[in-house]
């Protein structure tokens, strides 16, 4: 079952009210039965940083948010990212739905692994 999560006000990625003009405003979702979390979207050409490649920090922006809530729903707290490592495997490209997908692959106590796709 997806649940939708509520965004988060002034954030680049997923403010959903209109407090931050420049937000992707991307809806985040939570699938409880895998424990994951979902963020769809369709790129277009404001993304991209070459003609038809989106831009590779934008891609990791998604991934980190996506893993983030995968982090706030695990332990009930924020957190901030400690280490973040991005291995691309083919270009993402816009006009296309993609989906980042996150969960939590290690609980080391204060210390969380989540790794996340696209």
């Amino acid at each position: 079952m997806l649940r939708t999560l509520p965004g988060s006000p002034g954030c680049f990625i997923c403010d959903n009210n209109g407090s931050n003009p420049k937000a992707l405003a991307l809806r985040l979702q939570y699938d409880e039965e895998a424990r994951t979390v979902r963020i769809p979207c369709r790129p277009d050409q404001t993304w991209c940083g070459y003609r038809d490649v989106v831009h590779g920090g934008l891609v990791a922006t998604v991934l980190d948010e996506a893993m983030a809530w995968a982090v706030k729903l695990h332990s009930g707290d924020w957190a901030f990212t400690a280490e973040c490592r991005v291995r691309y495997k083919k270009a993402v490209t816009p006009g296309r739905d993609y989906t980042a997908t996150a969960a939590i692959v290690e609980d080391a106590g204060r210390t969380l692994t989540a790794e996340a796709c696209f």
